[in-house]
Formats: C-alpha cells, structure tokens, sequence
C-alpha cells in the first residue's frame, strides 16, 4: 500500500510541475502584453509582472506597478487606468483570461506599497475579501466590460 501512495505522489509532483511548466509559457506570453499594455499607461514608471499559478492550479497575476507621482491622487488616478490596461488586455485575451487572478498587483509610489486593487472597489460577493480572490472579471464593471 506504502508503494502506491509513494507513486501516487510522485505522480502527482510530475503533474503538477507539467502544469506550471505549461501555464509559465503560455503565461508569458500574456505577461509580456499585459506589461507592454501597463507600461503605455501615461504617468506609468515601470511595471513588473509575473504569472504563476497556486497550489489549487489558480492563475495568478501579480507584481508592481510604479507610479511617476507623488500626488497621491494623481497616482490613484494612474494606477486605475494601469489596471483598466490589465483588464482590458485579460479580458482581449483568451476566453477563461477573466479567470485570472490580478489582486496581487500593487501599485507603488517611491519604492512603497500604496494601492491595491481593494482600493478599486472590484464587484465582490463579499464586503470582507482576500486579494487572491480578485480575478479580472470582478473588475469588468468598473472598465465597463462584460
């Protein structure tokens, strides 16, 4: 019995490393447009992005987005049309890209954590929520996109 569940997890790390492998290349694909979008972004400094995916096989999207002001308003402001880029190069994209988790995407202003996307009020079915529950579609709303 100890035989089979030794090979069942072996198999499972085997699967699960095909499926990051696999995810990683596609992902950056996306990764690469979804920054090249980002960095468009009037006010946009810099952008650094990376994809993964969670031990649940969730597609996470997740990084810095640096901010040129110091006002912050004006920052507020760039970071929203930096995530509306993310949204609306997701939602462009493939047609399960809405499923992609964005709530890791932070945008910064002097090298300090500033914005979430918890500041962008996102669609969600619950008042108190986790970050890494946020996917591009809960934004659809706010981008005007269905």
């Amino acid at each position: 019995m100890d035989g089979r569940i030794g090979r069942r997890a072996a198999l499972l790390g085997a699967w699960t490393a095909v499926a990051s492998l696999l995810a990683g290349c596609s992902g950056s694909l996306r990764t690469r447009r979804v920054t090249a979008a980002v960095l468009e972004v009037e006010g946009v400094d810099g952008c650094e992005l990376d994809s993964s995916v969670s031990g649940t096989f969730q597609r996470l999207l997740h990084g810095r987005i640096d901010l040129g002001s110091d006002d912050r308003d004006v920052a507020f402001e760039t970071y929203d049309e930096a995530m509306r880029a993310v949204v609306t190069t997701l939602h462009d994209g493939e047609e399960d890209d809405g499923n992609i988790t964005v709530g890791g995407i932070m945008g910064f202003i002097d090298g300090a954590e500033e914005f979430t996307v918890r500041d962008l009020d996102p669609d969600m079915p619950v008042e108190d929520y986790r970050l890494d529950r946020v996917t591009a579609s809960t934004l659809y709303a706010r981008y005007g996109l269905t």
